[in-house]
């Protein structure tokens, strides 16, 4: 479910970015820099990290930083913490140091394509963290800086479906063994309408 909730975000920044199809007889629509304003999917935190860290998390598609760009997130804990990333293509896959099933709990795959609403990794770089002087245990890697956001979707416990988000420090990806993981946070999706 979870998975389906991310696609439908991802789905909706296509169209949006590509714009609804348009017949040759339409005035071409006017041309803007920003792209629509996608409206926040709020996940609220399972783990005792996630709950004392986080609290919720809200995700977001944001501007890429150019035409030629990965697709970027905003991510916004409940405390105030706020991420600006980008995907890292096949993140997940050059990770081979990463215990990726100790860190989710699950056989992850890596590489390919996952089936439709099973487990699967994104890898994400953090471009910009904004950390509050209120956010009392800091980021997601506390007082150091978040350097890269592992998030698994179509995960399941117990028939309960969850996101997971693993942190990681560093100024490389991927890490050259599993000393940058930061910290791991779970989240149970919104319930669907």
């Amino acid at each position: 479910m979870t998975s389906r909730l991310l696609q439908t975000a991802a789905l909706a920044f296509v169209v949006a970015a590509c714009g609804p199809a348009q017949s040759p007889d339409q005035p071409a629509p006017a041309v803007s820099d920003q792209p629509p304003a996608a409206k926040p999917v709020t996940f609220e935190p399972m783990s005792k990290t996630a709950i004392s860290t986080t609290g919720q998390v809200s995700l977001s598609v944001a501007a890429p930083a150019g035409p030629d760009a990965p697709p970027s997130m905003k991510m916004v804990t409940g405390t105030g913490v706020e991420f600006i990333t980008e995907l890292v293509p096949g993140g997940a896959e050059q990770a081979i140091s990463v215990d990726w099933r100790g860190i989710f709990g699950e056989q992850m795959p890596v590489s390919g394509v996952s089936p439709p609403g099973g487990p699967s990794i994104d890898v994400h770089s953090v471009v910009k963290e904004t950390v509050p002087n209120d956010a009392v245990n800091g980021g997601l890697c506390g007082a150091e800086p978040t350097a890269f956001i592992a998030m698994a979707t179509g995960l399941e416990t117990a028939g309960q479906p969850y996101m997971a988000i693993a942190a990681f420090g560093g100024d490389v990806w991927p890490p050259a063994n599993g000393d940058k993981l930061c910290g791991i946070y779970t989240y149970s999706p919104p319930p669907l309408k």
